[in-house]
C-alpha cells in the first residue's frame, strides 16, 4: 500500500478520534447551558421567556451534534470494518460513499451556528446607523448559504450520482459562502466590541472597557473558534489533501461548540444586551454596581448631570431628609448635647 493511501486512512481516523473528542466538550457545554437556564426558565421572572427560547436552541443543538457523532462513528466502521477490501482500501471507499444522516446534521448546525453569529452582530449594531444595513445583509448571507447548501445536498443524494460527499461541485463554493460569511461577520462583531471598548474606557477608564470587549468577549461574541476551524478546513480541502478527512469530521462539532459558548455568556448575563451600546446606560449600571443600598437618586437627564451625580454618590451625603415631618437631621447630631426642656425661672428671680 503506498503512503498517500495510508495517511488518507490515517486522517480520517484521527479525524473521528478527534471529533469524539470534541462530541465530549459538547456535552459539557450542554451541561452548563442546562445549569443556567433551567433555573432561570422555573423562576418565571422577567426574560424567561428569552431562556426557554435558548434551552429549545440548546437542545437542538445537542441533539444535531449527537446525531453528527453517531453517523460519524458508523461511517468509521463502514469504512474500516465492513468495506476494508473495497478496491483501493478505505480511503477510497471514504471518498465515494456518503452519510445522508451527517450532511443533514452538518447543514442544520452550520445553519443554526450562522443564524446565531448574525443575531449577535445585529445586537451589537442595534442601536447605530448601521443596524437596517446589517439585518438586510445578515438576511441575504443567510439565505444563499441555505439555498447553496440544498443544491449540495440534492446532488450528493441523487441515486446516479457519481461524485461522493467530498466534491468540489457544489460543496466548495457552500464552504466559500459559510467561511466568507463568518468572517465578515466576526470582523463586524469584533470591530464594534473594539469600539465601544474605546469609547467607554475613554469616558470611564480602562476597567469598564475591557469588560465589553475582553479578549474571552471577542473570542466568544464574534464565534472565532468556528470561524478559524472554517479557515482551516477549507485550505486543504481546496488542495486535495487528505488532511481535510479530519478536519471535516471535527467542523460539525465546532460549530455546536461556538453556538453553546455564545447561548452560555448571553445567559449568564455576560454577553453584549441592547443596553451595552449606550454611553449612558453604561454609565448608570456602573453606578448601580456600586454597594449602596440606602441611597436612591433620580436618573439625570444630560451626561454632564449624569458625571456629577457620580461624583456626588462616591460621598457619604451630608444630610437625610425625612419626607414624613418635614425636618432635617444632621448625620453628626450624636455629636452635641441634647437640648434640655425649659425649667421655671421663677424660683431664681425670688431668690435674687
Amino acid at each position: 500500500m503506498s503512503a498517500s493511501p495510508t495517511f488518507a486512512e490515517t486522517t480520517w481516523l484521527q479525524g473521528a478520534i478527534l471529533s469524539a473528542f470534541l462530541y465530549g466538550i459538547v456535552v459539557v457545554f450542554f451541561a452548563m447551558c442546562w445549569r443556567s437556564l433551567w433555573p432561570r426558565i422555573r423562576s418565571n421572572n422577567s426574560g424567561y421567556k428569552k431562556c426557554r427560547l435558548f434551552l429549545c436552541c440548546v437542545i437542538f443543538l445537542f441533539v444535531m451534534a449527537t446525531i453528527l457523532a453517531v453517523s460519524d462513528a458508523y461511517q468509521t466502521q463502514k469504512v474500516f470494518i465492513e468495506h476494508r477490501l473495497f478496491p483501493g482500501g478505505p480511503s477510497a471507499f471514504a471518498q465515494t460513499s456518503f452519510s445522508l444522516e451527517f450532511g443533514i446534521g452538518f447543514l442544520l448546525t452550520d445553519w443554526c451556528a450562522l443564524i446565531l453569529m448574525i443575531w449577535r452582530c445585529m445586537v451589537v449594531y442595534r442601536d447605530t446607523k448601521l443596524y437596517p444595513v446589517i439585518c438586510v445583509l445578515g438576511g441575504l448571507l443567510l439565505v444563499g448559504t441555505v439555498v447553496v447548501g440544498l443544491l449540495w445536498i440534492i446532488i450528493v443524494t441523487r441515486p446516479q450520482r457519481n461524485i461522493g460527499w467530498m466534491s468540489l461541485e457544489f460543496l466548495f463554493p457552500y464552504l466559500c459562502i459559510v467561511l466568507a460569511t463568518t468572517i465578515f461577520i466576526s470582523l463586524l462583531t469584533v470591530l464594534r466590541l473594539l469600539y465601544h471598548r474605546h469609547k467607554i474606557s475613554r469616558i470611564l477608564g480602562r476597567g469598564h472597557g475591557v469588560i465589553y470587549a475582553s479578549f474571552a468577549a471577542i473570542i466568544v461574541e464574534s464565534a472565532a473558534v468556528y470561524s478559524i476551524f472554517s479557515f482551516i478546513y477549507l485550505i486543504p480541502f481546496a488542495i486535495h489533501d487528505p488532511l481535510a478527512n479530519a478536519l471535516s469530521q471535527m467542523l460539525g462539532q465546532a460549530q455546536v461548540i461556538a453556538s453553546l459558548l455564545i447561548i452560555f455568556r448571553v445567559s449568564e448575563g455576560k454577553g453584549w444586551t441592547h443596553r451595552a451600546p449606550s454611553t449612558d446606560s453604561t454609565m448608570a449600571s456602573s453606578i448601580r454596581m456600586r454597594p449602596m443600598p440606602n441611597l436612591t437618586t433620580e436618573p439625570p437627564t444630560t451626561s454632564a448631570a449624569q458625571s456629577h451625580l457620580n461624583v456626588e454618590i462616591t460621598l457619604d451625603p451630608e444630610t437625610t431628609r425625612d419626607e414624613s415631618k418635614g425636618l432635617q437631621k444632621s448625620r453628626y447630631s450624636k455629636e452635641y448635647p441634647k437640648e434640655y426642656p425649659k425649667t421655671d425661672s421663677a424660683p431664681v428671680d425670688s431668690a435674687v
